[in-house]
């Protein structure tokens, strides 16, 4: 079984189309599941 992730955690990635997205932990479903918000930019600052 994997780990939860914890509210607040999160990732960036460089998507193919040069891109960035990030995703980052809201909350946690009744059974469990993590519930992500996603957000791109030109930059990886943005």
């Amino acid at each position: 079984m994997a780990k939860r992730r914890p509210s607040g955690d999160g990732m960036v990635r460089r998507r193919a189309d040069g891109r960035w997205e990030g995703r980052i932990v809201v909350g946690h479903k009744d059974n469990g599941d993590s519930i992500f918000r996603y957000f791109s930019g030109r930059t990886q600052k943005d």
